[in-house]
């Protein structure tokens, strides 16, 4: 028993230890994060600072104005949303470690369309004026996808949400696309590890990646026996 406690004991020590050195290192990371978006010639006014990770809340008293201008085509504050209006909204972010990542995009909300022409609304989604997705945007969910690390090459994204049908449920006469309670862009870290796994690999044993040839022939003081 007394064996049993100790062993207890030491893995909750580096448990602890495990949790207090990640603490430590995110705290300085975020730190890192902050003098980069301090530090950057971006217009801050037109790319709005963003960390990952971060969710941008559309609700009353979230954080989804400092994100957001209403001349891209978003409505005013409600109580737990704010909708896209009109065909086209955007959404433009500074992401100080964004470059060359797998990100993972999300939007939880319900679309807004015409109940007697289709089953939901449909939304392009592009980042960077690439096409990433359509999506059947109906009842509330979450609805993701993947923004793949070519896309962002110098730390700046441009999200752009294209209805279909933008529709004017009575009685708001607004044209709208879809109701977003919040916003949440991550890195996905699978997919990230695995590229750098991959590029370790090609470089470090497979020589850069550069087929190798071989000698398969005998010679007569080769002895194979």
């Amino acid at each position: 028993m007394k064996k049993m406690t100790k062993i207890l004991i030491a893995i909750i020590s580096i448990a602890i230890l495990c949790l207090a050195g990640w603490y430590m290192y995110n705290r300085e990371y975020q730190k890192i994060l902050l003098a980069d978006i301090a530090g950057t010639a971006i217009d801050k006014s037109v790319y709005k600072p963003y960390i990952l990770g971060t969710t941008i809340s559309f609700a009353r008293g979230g954080n989804s104005a400092e994100y957001i201008n209403i001349s891209d085509g978003w409505g005013g504050q409600e109580d737990l949303h704010r909708c896209a209006v009109g065909k086209t909204s955007v959404i433009r972010l500074y992401i100080p470690d964004g470059a060359h990542r797998n990100l993972r995009l999300t939007v939880n909300g319900f679309g807004v369309w015409n109940q007697k022409l289709s089953d939901a609304q449909q939304i392009t989604v592009y980042a960077n004026d690439t096409q990433l997705a359509i999506w059947q945007v109906g009842g509330v969910a979450p609805y993701s996808v993947i923004i793949p690390d070519y896309i962002m090459a110098d730390n700046t994204l441009v999200l752009r949400f294209v209805a279909a049908q933008p529709h004017s449920p009575p009685p708001d006469k607004r044209k709208l696309s879809m109701a977003v309670y919040n916003i949440v862009i991550d890195k996905v870290y699978g997919a990230t590890v695995k590229r750098q796994i991959g590029i370790w690999i090609k470089d470090n044993l497979m020589d850069g990646g550069v087929p190798q040839t071989f000698d398969t022939d005998v010679v007569a003081d080769e002895d194979w026996s």
